[in-house]
């Protein structure tokens, strides 16, 4: 008798073999293209392989990783969310508003606040795609809009300053523990965690089940709007972790905090690894993409090239991505005699 929780139905040993395979190689690669990368940035700029600048790098890309892991959790469901950076923008903003009007707040009450501001506006989303039946690029985009305009609304074209924020808000992110900056230990915490409940709990298998063939997964017993539903919550779950960063670590919190980061979040998953069309890929894999995007943008700052070209590479990298991830979905569904994973 076949068990509900069953994450894939009826697959053959040598398919999940090809799989597997196929989705070490993604990642496999974004390491192998990340060393190249750093070894051509450090020949062209001595400047690049410091310790200074690699902190500086990882950093950068500590944040844009936590936002790439909530992308990832939508798009392996076959759907994409493009409200990421305005969820994280409104919730920084609003998180960083109420730290500064209650003096004496804790740790603990600021972080509940960011998270539970981040799950609302990621269950809006679910409810519009999973049980509204609405396209997710034009729901995501409908409150993309709605989340930001509602920020320029609130603010009132104010901005909260560091010096009205609490001061152990804005050093808990510069602090080292054991010289690896905190930022960066708290996003792969949150990568570790999310990569590893994707692994090891049944709901995580089932959003791999439901991304791979929603069809097949409703007929062994999975509800996929449930667990559509609980992506976009998660998915809003951790850019509330990431807008708390993002405020902690800029100090002065604006109302444009995290714009055009919908598209670095997608493009950094979609380079880790990250399947556009549902299914396969790892939130790991989606942090790594970030990391690439992060020594990109550090290397070709230190080469003093113009932001258009920068813009240029990024975009080239993600049509690089969508074409290899085009070849190996293609590669893997003649193995498997035309079935789609």
């Amino acid at each position: 008798m076949s068990n509900p929780s069953t994450p894939a139905p009826a697959e053959t040993a040598p398919s999940r073999n090809l799989v597997q395979f196929a989705l070490r190689l993604r990642e496999a690669g974004v390491v192998a293209f990340l060393v190249l990368l750093g070894l051509a940035f450090g020949l062209l700029n001595d400047r690049f392989l410091t310790v200074q600048n690699l902190t500086i790098v990882a950093s950068s890309a500590a944040i844009l990783a936590i936002a790439a892991c909530a992308q990832a959790v939508v798009l392996i469901t076959r759907n994409l969310d493009v409200s990421v950076g305005s969820m994280m923008g409104l919730t920084a903003y609003l998180t960083a508003d109420w730290a500064a009007t209650h003096p004496g707040v804790t740790p603990f009450e600021v972080v509940a606040i960011a998270l539970a501001i981040g799950a609302t506006l990621g269950v809006v989303n679910g409810l519009l795609v999973a049980y509204g039946k609405a396209p997710a690029l034009i729901a995501t985009l409908g409150t993309m809009s709605l989340y930001r305009g509602f920020t320029y609304i609130y603010a009132h074209g104010q901005e909260v300053t560091s010096s009205r924020l609490p001061p152990w808000m804005l050093t808990s992110v510069d602090a080292r523990i054991a010289g690896v900056p905190a930022l960066v230990l708290a996003a792969i915490a949150v990568v570790a965690a999310v990569a590893w409940f994707l692994y090891a709990y049944p709901l995580g298998r089932r959003i791999y089940a439901v991304g791979s063939n929603a069809l097949a997964a409703w007929f062994f017993g999975l509800r996929s709007e449930r667990v559509v539903f609980f992506a976009y919550t998660l998915c809003g779950l951790l850019c509330g972790v990431a807008g708390l960063l993002y405020a902690a670590r800029v100090g002065t919190v604006t109302v444009v905090l995290a714009s055009g980061w919908e598209m670095s979040s997608l493009a950094a998953a979609v380079i880790g690894g990250v399947s556009v069309s549902g299914g396969s890929g790892t939130v790991v894999g989606a942090a790594l993409g970030a990391v690439v995007l992060a020594t990109i943008d550090n290397g070709l700052v230190l080469l003093h090239v113009p932001e258009f070209w920068r813009m240029f590479i990024q975009g080239a990298a993600i049509v690089a991505a969508v074409a290899v991830d085009a070849l190996i979905a293609e590669a893997i569904r003649r193995s498997t005699g035309g079935r789609r994973r």
